[in-house]
């Protein structure tokens, strides 16, 4: 079963938000059919379940793992492996 992440940027995205999206694309080539990825840009109801308010941000697993900032690639890599991917 895959694993889902969710990735959170504001409308239109910072450049963290920017970098974020292009890291999340390679990951998701990366990593295929072991995780769901679904992006949320700007205001979504999303945010406040998850009570994020700043962006970027990554939830795994329903977990917030990243949020403020946009994480390196092996950062983001290290966050699933702890999910269990």
């Amino acid at each position: 079963m895959a694993i889902k992440v969710e990735v959170f940027t504001s409308e239109p995205p910072c450049s963290g938000g920017r970098l974020l999206l292009k890291i999340i694309d390679k990951i998701r080539e990366e990593y295929r059919e072991k995780i769901e990825v679904e992006i949320y840009k700007g205001v979504n109801p999303k945010l406040g379940e998850y009570n994020i308010e700043t962006s970027p941000a990554v939830v795994i697993d329903k977990d917030i793992r990243i949020i403020g900032v946009c994480p390196s690639e092996e950062t983001l890599k290290e966050a699933l492996r702890e999910a269990g991917v």
